[in-house]
């Protein structure tokens, strides 16, 4: 009995992996617009964080990696990064996902669009070789399957396709 609690305190307990260190810098074309933002209009963007070391695994072989940071959108939305999300060599797209809450910046007809703020790229099933976030410039280009930008709202989203994306990871 004891045995099998271990084993499973095992799976679920957060594990430690390498501190990372990031700056992107990205385009987005938006795809679904709010407002005066409308379909066509490129964006800047930009994220920086920090990882902990600290991940907790999930669901179908999904890493969290608990990070922060902050990711901006244009001038003026900004939000606070807390995770990053990864798979690996499932039968599923590989994905790396960088996501913000506690987002501020835009509203619009009453709909406050506080997040969560992600950055999500996929690649095809294999591409990263590990649940580990990408660091080099390549492995990050390497996600390019699809690569997404959302800002929720209670009722409405933007959205857009990242255009380009520039890393520097240590």
């Amino acid at each position: 009995m004891l045995r099998h609690l271990l084993i499973a305190l095992a799976l679920v307990a957060p594990s430690a992996a390498p501190a990372q260190t990031c700056t992107l810098a990205f385009t987005i074309e938006v795809t679904q617009g709010v407002g005066f933002i409308r379909p066509g209009t490129q964006i800047p963007g930009s994220a920086e964080f920090v990882t902990s070391g600290q991940t907790f695994r999930q669901e179908g072989g999904t890493v969290a990696h608990y990070a922060t940071g902050s990711m901006t959108l244009g001038d003026d939305i900004s939000g606070r990064i807390w995770t990053l999300i990864t798979t690996s060599r499932g039968s599923a797209a590989d994905l790396t996902g960088v996501y913000a809450y506690d987002v501020e910046g835009l509203t619009f007809a009453g709909q406050v669009f506080d997040g969560p703020m992600a950055l999500t790229l996929f690649g095809e099933p294999g591409t990263r070789p590990t649940t580990a976030p990408p660091i080099t410039q390549a492995e990050w280009d390497d996600m390019s399957l699809r690569r997404s930008f959302t800002l929720h709202a209670d009722a409405d989203m933007l959205a857009g396709d990242v255009v380009d994306l520039t890393a520097d990871c240590t």
